[in-house]
């Protein structure tokens, strides 16, 4: 393994790096699983386990009890995701499973780590008890701003993984998390008082979408000050976009290739709001999320 070690430029990190050492994992994992299965049952039934990044036992919404199928046909939006640094390396057909579970995940008000176990269960049935450990490892660059950080995860799994259908369990899942981590960070949109414009370009068979969002803070008679939510899109084909916050929704509609423009008041920082992308041309939308960053989570588009 040591020629595939990478090397990273802060010391403090090699702890983490040499976790993604998933065979010896594995190997670990073979060995001991049927003597500490039926006590972990136990333990776990008295007192359920928290994931690696919970403080206390909380409940999280339900998500869609559709499954994740063998076979999803590839949509105009499918395009895009070839594109993208990890989920390029994945076969198309897990690739389009992952961005058919992510489109719904983005959605759901739940912390990150949450998200990608949730992004990649239905993948990996059997290894139900990875998911947990590999996703607080995935999770480590992610709150970190160091870049060379981040390269060097990624590059030591990628190099760890090799081919996608040849690698253990345990490189696939860390690589399908990552995917997720990348897919579900290109559909949301982060806003704050230190960042109020975040854009994102969406390739599809029909042209480039391009999406931009801002907010400005506007003074009100009585002195309050309330937050607006300026949504801009250009589309590539006739079609739609509709922004909603659960309670209500806007939508503007062109007949052509075009640009769109939405405008939201009182644009809150507790609420998620949700865009969504119809074109002509193609049956499902593309949703993409909205947030406004308090200061204390500035940094933290996906918690």
């Amino acid at each position: 393994m040591a020629s595939r070690e990478v090397s990273l430029k802060e010391g403090s990190f090699s702890q983490t790096a040499q976790s993604f050492n998933f065979g010896e994992i594995h190997a670990v994992q073979e060995r001991f699983h049927f003597l500490i299965k039926q006590r972990l049952m136990s333990e776990y039934e008295k007192t359920p386990p928290l994931f690696p990044w919970e403080s206390e036992l909380r409940e999280y919404p339900a998500e869609s009890a559709d499954p994740i199928g063998a076979s999803y046909s590839a949509s105009l939006w499918n395009q895009h995701l070839s594109s993208l640094k990890v989920p390029g390396l994945l076969p198309e057909p897990v690739l389009n499973a992952l961005f058919e579970r992510c489109q719904d995940i983005v959605l759901s008000p739940i912390k990150q780590g949450v998200q990608l176990v949730r992004a990649v269960e239905a993948l990996f049935p059997a290894q139900g008890d990875l998911l947990e450990p590999i996703a607080d490892i995935v999770l480590v660059p992610a709150y970190r701003s160091d870049d060379d950080t981040q390269t060097a995860v990624f590059e030591q799994v990628n190099q760890l993984a090799g081919d996608y259908d040849s690698a253990q369990p345990e490189q696939q899942i860390a690589l399908s998390m990552m995917a997720a981590q990348e897919i579900l960070s290109a559909m949301t949109l982060s806003l704050s008082a230190q960042k109020p414009e975040d854009s994102r370009e969406w390739i599809t068979a029909c042209g480039l979408l391009k999406l931009s969002a801002s907010y400005t803070d506007t003074r009100c008679a009585d002195g309050s000050t309330d937050k607006q939510l300026a949504i801009n899109a250009v589309l590539p084909d006739s079609g739609q976009i509709r922004l909603w916050d659960g309670d209500v929704e806007k939508r503007a509609l062109c007949a052509k290739p075009g640009s769109l423009d939405l405008n939201w008041g009182s644009f809150a920082s507790e609420k998620t709001y949700v865009l969504e992308i119809s074109l002509r041309s193609e049956e499902t939308a593309l949703r993409f999320v909205i947030k406004l960053e308090n200061p204390l989570e500035s940094g933290f588009a996906l918690t």
